[in-house]
């Protein structure tokens, strides 16, 4: 958690992804003050570095949150989510099924309906589409 604070400002996307990863996976993540900030910092560099993230982050960073939601240690970020479902929506042909199975479990655990732009715009099995 001090790493997170101590160099955000250095943070890239496969950073953002992987500190939310070992929130998520911290025994009692968001339940303590620090942990707590160390979302909220994570929400806004997620919201910093949204035009960097990758289809793997953005299945990361959505998993996380809904491990995170699931275990009652995070209230979803509904707009945060909305921004993510739009990148993955912008990048859907580098999703592979693994990113595509990721990020649909995420929103369905969070209780969220994925936009129908998103839905349409992923490749029916993943990675990119013929012809590109």
């Amino acid at each position: 958690l001090g790493l997170v604070q101590q160099h955000d400002q250095s943070f890239e996307a496969i950073h953002v992804s992987a500190a939310w990863g070992k929130v998520a996976k911290m025994p009692g993540a968001g339940q303590r003050g620090e942990e707590g900030v160390v979302l909220q910092l994570l929400q806004v560099l997620t919201r910093a570095k949204m035009q960097e993230l990758g289809a793997r982050e953005l299945a990361n960073v959505a998993f996380s949150m809904a491990m995170l939601n699931g275990s009652g240690r995070m209230v979803v970020d509904d707009e945060l989510v909305g921004e993510l479902q739009a990148r993955a929506t912008a990048t859907a042909g580098d999703f592979n099924p693994q990113h595509v199975a990721m990020l649909m479990s995420a929103l369905a655990k969070m209780g969220i309906t994925p936009y129908a732009g998103l839905v349409e715009a992923m490749p029916a099995r993943g990675g990119p589409r013929e012809g590109e």
